[in-house]
């Protein structure tokens, strides 16, 4: 979970339990009635709304103890060896795609993103070409050079790779000031 999501749920969190704590105080007289407004003598001292604090508290809670789980992620593949166990980075993985892409005439920079599924890994690439190529032709040696690549590297299996040409770019470099 991002952090961002984490905070949100806390945010809530603090939401449920105020709410909790105001409608059950409320209820169970814990608080003054002239302290409250008109719209809170239709709570004050009635049980159904002993029931709903409750229920508030007990979101609140799962929303607490959810924003302070942490998710597991496979950051990494974990393959067995005879002797033992090896885990690789995808980091590492996307590594070795960018250097495999870089061999392809045709593609410029690439970004990869690696994600494991059931049949291997399933590997984005996003490219720019160069123009007055065959795209089709160029992105099929894109995907079989990087398939082959990371596969003889790592001995994991590749099961997709996804191209998205994102842009054409002319190859010519800045001329020197």
């Amino acid at each position: 979970m991002k952090a961002r999501e984490r905070f949100y749920l806390l945010l809530l969190t603090l939401f449920f339990g105020a709410a909790a704590v105001l409608v059950g105080g409320t209820a169970l007289s814990l608080f003054p009635q002239s302290a409250w407004r008109t719209s809170f003598n239709a709570v004050y001292g009635r049980l159904e709304y002993v029931i709903l604090a409750v229920i508030l508290l007990a979101l609140a809670v799962y929303c607490l103890l959810n924003s302070l789980r942490r998710e597991e992620t496979v950051e990494s593949l974990t393959q067995s060896g005879a002797l033992g166990e090896v885990r690789i980075s995808f980091k590492a993985v996307e590594n070795l795609v960018l250097k495999a892409s870089r061999t392809v005439q045709g593609v410029r920079e690439v970004k990869a993103r690696i994600m494991q599924a059931e049949g291997g890994l399933v590997i984005f690439l996003r490219a720019l070409a160069l123009p007055d190529l065959n795209i089709p032709q160029v992105t099929a040696e894109l995907q079989q050079t990087v398939k082959t690549y990371v596969e003889d590297s790592t001995g994991c299996e590749v099961a997709e790779i996804k191209v998205y040409v994102e842009n054409i770019v002319s190859d010519m470099t800045k001329p020197a000031r």
